[in-house]
């Protein structure tokens, strides 16, 4: 008898354990939960998902954005919460599918019927999201620099001179092709003409044709010759490229020839802009009809980037 109450004891305690391990938070009942690294899709306004690389499990949060013309991306966000609840218009889900699922399940405003959710965990919980947004001309200088051009330029400028927008066309320099609009692209005025025949330097901020301490990719006079830049011929191997007394010189860095011509179109700006929209939950529970799990220290949903090209005039928002 006292060997039975022993072994009934020690199956009580067995059994107490199994229940308070299976209660434990964060350990629930599903094959995987394993999103890291997992590339964050976008449909519409506004589903965000992630597949898992055997197509069968899909972390999806949907939150209340416009995002026509991905204008949720081009826009500068710091830190903004969203509250995610069972039944409000901003929601998460983690679901396990019979079959593969695809972008197409998400993409379409009726839900396809298959592959078909076998379970279902809701998310509950406090989102935040930070979007950081870049640009890049490829025009060959730091945006460091375009953005202090103070640590640049040594020589007298303008009192119109207006150092974030230096020819005054509504681009500024770090969007801008051609920074001074003398119709030279940027990335091509590195020319060194102390070397003949004249040779590049791969970085316009070396090269000052006419030694006035303005670099020539923001000098709309080059050579100095009294001559603007946009009037003068333009390159070395170009039909507009002219060398009038030989010597190797294009006529707009050489101050020793002056042959007028009318200046072209302005250059078309096009450049790149990127964002960087990195998603956690500062708290996370998920729960399905049989279990429930809590991220009480929050949880990193992963980070979204991308980039467009554009040429329109650029509408730099202030962060929100």
């Amino acid at each position: 008898m006292l060997l039975i109450n022993s072994m009934m004891k020690k199956l009580s305690l067995l059994g107490l354990l199994c229940l308070l391990i299976s209660c434990d938070d964060g350990d629930f009942n599903i094959p995987s939960f394993d999103f890291d690294g997992l590339t964050i899709n976008n449909c519409g306004n506004l589903v965000l998902y992630k597949i898992t690389s055997g197509s069968t499990e899909s972390l999806i949060i949907q939150i209340d954005e416009d995002n026509t013309e991905d204008i949720f991306f081009k826009t500068a966000i710091s830190n903004k919460e969203y509250l995610i609840t069972t039944s409000g218009q901003n929601t998460m889900s983690y679901r396990i599918f019979i079959g593969d699922v695809t972008s197409d399940y998400f993409c379409q405003d009726i839900p396809s019927a298959t592959p078909t959710v076998s379970e279902e965990w809701i998310g509950e919980g406090t989102l935040f999201i930070t979007n950081t947004i870049s640009y890049d001309d490829k025009d060959g200088v730091p945006k460091e620099i375009e953005d202090n051009l103070d640590i640049l330029i040594f020589g007298d400028v303008p009192d119109d001179f207006d150092i974030k927008d230096i020819d005054g066309d509504g681009y500024p320099n770090f969007v801008d092709d051609d920074d001074d609009g003398d119709g030279k692209p940027t990335s091509e005025e590195d020319w060194d003409i102390t070397k003949l025949p004249p040779e590049r330097t791969g970085d316009p901020t070396t090269v000052d044709t006419d030694g006035d301490g303005i670099p020539n990719y923001l000098d709309t006079d080059d050579d100095g010759d009294g001559e603007p830049s946009i009037t003068e011929s333009i390159g070395y191997n170009g039909p507009n490229g002219t060398d009038p007394n030989s010597n190797s010189i294009v006529d707009y860095l050489d101050k020793d020839t002056v042959l007028p011509i009318e200046a072209g179109n302005p250059i078309t700006n096009i450049y790149t802009q990127s964002y960087s929209m990195f998603f956690e939950f500062s708290t996370l529970n998920l729960t399905s009809d049989t279990s429930t799990t809590s991220y009480p220290e929050g949880y990193t949903y992963g980070t979204k980037n991308g980039s467009f090209e554009s040429s329109e005039l650029p509408n730099i928002p202030e962060v929100e």
